[in-house]
């Protein structure tokens, strides 16, 4: 019997792209205000950020902390060490606060409160999205993300420990996700059911097939209907 339907968050619930390209703008703006002279540039960012990973890789799935370690340490150049890192701390509450201002799918909420009237709902997720920031604690019970487990998807540590937070076997658990890889052959190989909502961005199959496949999050429960059925 499946009692629990896990969710990717972006690309799958929303268009990320659109979000962080504004949180992007918010921050910098932010940065260049607080820190006169100080620009927030890319180009002058990817020296550091390749820098951070040499000396430590495990920041490539460490989202948050590999952000407010870049900002810091590109702040060190106007800014003495204790001033840079408060900046990069305040820096990051402004970019999780407009990483988290998304405009959900049409009709994504109302799916989802339609679902967790009989399914408990969760979230398993590579970024750093929050479900309470976002609003979905209402709906969701309980989220992991790769910082906190310290793999990223496609490793199974993350559906190992919603697996073990919700005390079901794989069978019991369905798992939706956009990215065939990432999601679907990953979700796959721990024994978990998927449901792929495909995107344009990417329109096809991983090395494994969904049990059913969406084009619209509206689309969802009668796609979890179908296995409920089986």
């Amino acid at each position: 019997m499946i009692r629990v339907i896990a969710f990717d968050l972006d690309d799958t619930l929303w268009d990320v792209h659109p979000v962080i390209v504004r949180a992007e703008a918010i921050l910098a703006e932010w940065l260049e205000k607080e820190v006169p002279g100080y620009q927030y540039e890319q180009s002058k960012l990817l020296p550091i950020r390749k820098a951070l990973l040499s000396e430590d890789p495990t920041l490539m799935h460490r989202l948050t902390a590999f952000r407010q370690r870049l900002i810091e340490t590109s702040l060190m150049s106007h800014l003495d060490e204790p001033n840079a890192a408060s900046h990069a701390e305040g820096a990051m509450e402004v970019f999780l606060t407009a990483r988290n201002e998304v405009e959900f799918f049409e009709g994504a909420l109302d799916t989802l409160k339609n679902i967790a009237q009989n399914f408990q709902l969760g979230a398993i997720t590579n970024g750093n999205a929050d479900i309470y920031r976002l609003g979905l604690n209402d709906c969701f019970s309980f989220a992991f993300s790769a910082e906190q487990v310290g793999a990223p998807k496609p490793a199974p540590d993350l559906f190992h420990a919603a697996l073990a937070h919700t005390g079901c076997e794989p069978a019991q658990m369905i798992y939706v996700g956009d990215d065939p890889v990432k999601d679907v052959d990953a979700a796959n190989a721990v024994g978990l059911h998927t449901i792929w909502m495909r995107s344009k961005d990417k329109p096809d199959k991983g090395e494994s097939n969904p049990d059913e496949t969406i084009d619209d999050i509206r689309a969802l429960p009668d796609a979890i209907r179908k296995l409920v059925d089986r």
